[in-house]
């Protein structure tokens, strides 16, 4: 599909429509535009399969029909989550299950650090919290002053745009991966911060672990445990799921990092994720990534 096209004003255009029209006209452009994703559909079911086999190829496309059309309706949110002003509106996008495990960790005057996987529509939950009185900040790779990168043009402004209203929504500070670390800490002492279990990369200055993951071995950057263990916070582990009856963001006790090392608090998170992927294969974001994920290099 155009880019241009599409962020430019098939989407606005949606977004003029009541909120339950728009995301089913969304769900169908990502069923109509599947054609044009018709090798990334291919990769995403071959990687489903190594951890599905007991699936069939029809089980594991419609899966992958899901992701995608879930991914038009992720896209969608940017237009609306900056039109949730009320506590109400809030409630017609996503509800929060056992946010006490924030809210309770905050009050005792504990730094807070929220962490999840690439999974749902996962940037809903810092609206939801905002509407609770909770200001959330996080840590991007994309709100750099160039397309480093290299996106596609027009997907690289539609980012910046959507961080823009994201940091808006979510009130807490948007830093830059690659930045000082310092002002992360700083940070901490007024809001939560969200961070987010990512696949590793050449030159992570905080190193990588390997850990089991989906019946093999995967390598995972320590950042959200490096950050959590140097503030003294806990980790409050945080997934966004899809139904029919709307979105949902759960929270799961706090992990307490003080008498963890790096690598099991790692093994705490990725544990977590693991068992939402398995549960719900289809809002996990990162199946095309699994192989870069899984090469033998060691723990650094």
């Amino acid at each position: 599909m155009n880019l241009e096209l599409k962020y430019g004003f098939l989407l606005p255009l949606l977004a003029r429509f009541p909120q339950g029209i728009a995301y089913r006209l969304a769900s169908l452009l990502g069923r109509f535009s599947r054609a044009g994703y018709a090798a990334e559909k291919a990769s995403v079911i071959k990687q489903m399969h190594t951890v599905f086999a007991e699936k069939s190829h029809d089980e594991l496309a419609t899966s992958a029909d899901y992701f995608f059309s879930m991914v038009e309706r992720e896209a969608l949110d940017t237009w609306f989550f900056r039109t949730c002003k009320t506590q109400k509106q809030v409630d017609r996008f996503i509800q929060l299950e056992d946010f006490q495990h924030v809210t309770d960790a905050r009050q005792a005057g504990r730094r807070v650090v929220i962490s999840s996987g690439h999974f749902g529509r996962f940037w809903m939950a810092g609206v939801g919290m905002q509407a609770q009185g909770v200001s959330v900040g996080t840590i991007t790779r994309d709100g750099g002053e160039t397309n480093e990168h290299g996106l596609p043009e027009a997907e690289y402004q539609y980012r910046l745009k959507k961080l823009a209203w994201l940091q808006q929504c979510f009130g807490g500070p948007f830093l830059v991966e690659g930045d000082s670390a310092r002002p992360i800490y700083r940070a901490l002492d007024e809001y939560v911060m969200a961070l987010f279990i990512d696949v590793p990369y050449i030159g992570d200055k905080n190193g990588c672990v390997s850990l089991p993951f989906l019946g093999g071995e995967a390598r995972f950057p320590l950042g959200p445990a490096k950050v959590a263990k140097r503030a003294s916070a806990l980790i409050v582990p945080f997934y966004v799921f899809e139904s029919r009856a709307g979105l949902k963001a759960g929270f799961y006790p706090a992990i307490d990092t003080a008498n963890l090392s790096e690598e099991e608090i790692m093994q705490q998170l990725v544990g977590t994720l693991e068992q939402q992927i398995l549960a719900f294969p289809e809002q996990w974001w990162l199946w095309q990534a699994l192989p870069l994920m899984r090469q033998s290099t060691g723990s650094s």
